[in-house]
């Protein structure tokens, strides 16, 4: 389903997996009550988060600024607690019914579902550009064409694996918690790249998403991923959220290396490796006992 953002300097084209960018001399009058200073706790900020994390048309015309957009990634972790209490239904009808590895699969097909399958192609896009020999013009070139090369199908394939295998062998007490914070955290890992890499590319989603990192994308996102983390597991919660930064961060670190600075795909990539990361963590905690629950043990 196609959608677009139009700012008064340029449009920006969403199409489930690439982002297009033009000129444009005019907003919409439609979408002139959902653009608000900056973004902030507004309804726009939070339509915006869901209407581009999620397959959901909420409304029939999509029209925001670049600073609306960006204030969007404030809400990343709301809408990732929200698809993350869409599985756990899932998995408590799943779980009577059907071994853990087919639920796991399950869970993770409904989770491509939940997402129209943006960040899996962000992951894909990145690990073709990055493996790709030439200059950055080259590699970005790649990442746009949209075909899957070999190693987008590795890469899919290897974390999608330790995604699957990471959701078997999640200890019981874990289970409830941990299929509500990974996708939050993963959504999170957004901000920090946006906060400490530029944009390899003038417009975009890389480009608009860190429009509004700050004043309040950056410290509303933390905060409340901070108070999910504790809530959901304790003080011990909060190793959670920095392990989802560094893997987010050392995805587009590499990135950045090769391309200048990141782009859409970077993003999406950056936050399928923070979502593996979580539940491997959670794995290594739960049969540790590091972590307890605070609630669905």
């Amino acid at each position: 389903m196609l959608h677009f953002i139009e700012t008064s300097s340029r449009s920006i084209e969403v199409h489930r997996g690439f982002i297009r960018a033009g000129s444009t001399r005019h907003t919409s009058v439609d979408a002139a009550w959902f653009v608000t200073c900056g973004g902030g706790v507004s309804p726009s900020a939070l339509l915006i988060a869901i209407e581009f994390l999620t397959p959901l048309r909420l409304r029939r015309v999509q029209r925001w600024e670049d600073r609306d957009f960006g204030a969007a990634l404030g809400w990343f972790p709301v809408v990732g607690l929200l698809i993350g209490g869409v599985l756990l239904l899932l998995d408590r009808i799943l779980a009577p019914l059907l071994p853990p590895m087919p639920t796991a699969a399950l869970l993770l097909a409904a989770l491509a579902l939940l997402t129209g399958g943006l960040h899996l192609d962000g992951l894909a896009d990145t690990a073709d550009g990055l493996a790709v020999q030439g200059d950055r013009a080259t590699r970005l070139g790649v990442m746009s064409e949209g075909n899957i090369g070999p190693a987008g199908v590795m890469a899919l394939a290897l974390v999608l694996l330790v995604q699957w295998s990471a959701l078997v062998s999640l200890e019981p007490s874990l289970r409830a918690s941990g299929l509500l914070i990974a996708p939050s955290l993963a959504r999170w890992s957004a901000t920090p790249v946006a906060m400490l890499f530029r944009p390899a590319r003038p417009r975009g989603i890389g480009h608009a998403l860190q429009q509004g990192v700050w004043p309040f994308a950056a410290p509303f996102s933390t905060a409340l991923m901070v108070v999910i983390a504790v809530a959901l597991f304790g003080v011990a919660g909060l190793a959670l959220p920095l392990i989802a930064a560094v893997s987010a961060l050392a995805i587009a670190g590499a990135t950045s290396r090769m391309l200048d600075g990141v782009t859409g795909d970077t993003f999406g990539a950056s936050i399928e490796v923070a979502q593996a990361a979580v539940l491997i963590a959670l794995v290594i905690a739960g049969g540790r006992g590091w972590l307890l629950p605070m609630f669905f043990a």
